[in-house]
């Protein structure tokens, strides 16, 4: 049989006073750490109140004789890292002359050198910040070393490069931009969103490498160059969107396509745009339907008032919110399908209701 253990009075005195001094150890650690928090937060706001004045003066682009721009390119080496960050998050909101004299104050400090360097970084989180630095200071000189990490193995990294291009504007990047949406050896793409917000700020170089795009044989990129040409102007884009929209099978791509025609389209686009309102795909009608709209033509009356009666709620209302956009002809059709008893009697009345309310809101304003 086993003999029971014994613990001695004096072991257990031992190890309840060295629990305590633990304890005690681990508050004065946290509350120490706490105050010390407190007091550079409270010293980081004191120097960035000193030298707000500088900064605005630069970012206004009022420092006429650079002593705001010396003043902030002077500040200690122990308080360079606090003024960068405030200076980087001015960079975001500013363009021209002004961003160019904010991103000489980061370059005086060496961040440029920090961001190259950052670029081969085996962290993705210093990769993404070095490629959103040269970004925001608008290096452009930098766009090639941007272009690999729109295939690096870290999303975020991808992203923040493409926003980076954006931000330099070399339309040099489009192709890369458009490869980085349907990768070859990522599971995940650029997301179309980011890809378009890039495509979108680039300079006329992009313009031919778009149009190319449209005959991708992914659909996600011909997605992004569709929705490029409705937002930018591509010039020449129109043949090319209704070469697309006669092949096109992919909805997404097609309802980009669609929304794209009502952009860079034209009177001789009505007969297909009224076809596709009907499409069995509400997001391709739907679109059909806002491009019949932009076009703005008296012809866009006779080809949307039928659509009203659809058996499709959505796209009937949005039909009669288009009617209620077209002047008197649309509205004069609307109030007609208020005498009748058929389905456009509901969005009829609610189209002209929306147009009253938005209507006295102005005249309100």
């Amino acid at each position: 049989m086993a003999t029971p253990t014994v613990v001695s009075a004096q072991l257990l005195s031992w190890v309840l006073w060295v629990l305590v001094w633990a304890a005690a150890l681990l508050l004065a650690t946290v509350l120490g750490t706490r105050a010390g928090r407190q007091w550079r937060e409270r010293r980081d706001a004191k120097l960035l109140g000193e030298l707000r004045p500088a900064m605005l003066e630069v970012a206004s682009g009022e420092d006429d004789d650079a002593s705001a721009l010396r003043r902030l390119t002077a500040v200690p080496r122990r308080r360079v890292p606090v003024v960068d960050r405030a200076v980087s998050a001015m960079l975001s909101k500013v363009r021209g002359e002004p961003a160019r004299a904010l991103a000489r104050v980061l370059d005086a400090h060496g961040r440029a050198e920090w961001a190259i360097t950052g670029l081969s970084s085996h962290s993705a989180v210093r990769r993404a910040h070095a490629a959103w630095t040269l970004g925001l200071m608008r290096a452009r000189e930098s766009a090639p070393r941007l272009l690999p990490l729109l295939q690096d193995r870290s999303a975020d990294v991808v992203v923040a490069a493409a926003r980076a291009l954006a931000l330099l504007g070399d339309g040099s990047a489009a192709r890369a931009v458009l490869r980085a949406v349907a990768p070859r050896r990522r599971p995940r793409g650029l997301p179309s969103w980011v890809a378009v917000e890039s495509l979108c700020a680039f300079d006329d170089a992009a313009a031919p490498v778009i149009e190319e795009a449209t005959l991708h044989p992914d659909p996600a990129v011909r997605h992004v160059a569709a929705t490029v040409i409705g937002v930018r102007p591509v010039p020449g884009a129109a043949p090319v969107v209704r070469e697309r929209l006669a092949q096109e099978t992919d909805p997404r791509a097609l309802t980009a396509f669609v929304g794209a025609l009502g952009w860079v389209g034209g009177a001789q686009d009505l007969a297909v745009l009224s076809e596709l309102a009907r499409h069995r795909d509400e997001s391709v009608a739907l679109a059909a339907v806002e491009s019949l709209e932009r076009l703005g033509l008296p012809a866009s009356v006779a080809a949307l008032g039928p659509l009203v009666e659809d058996t499709r709620p959505r796209l009937a209302e949005r039909a009669a919110v288009a009617l209620t956009e077209l002047g008197p002809a649309g509205r004069e059709r609307l109030l007609g399908a208020l005498d009748g008893d058929t389905p456009a009697v509901h969005p009829a009345h609610y189209a002209l209701q929306l147009s009253a309310m938005r209507g006295a809101g102005r005249g309100v304003a």
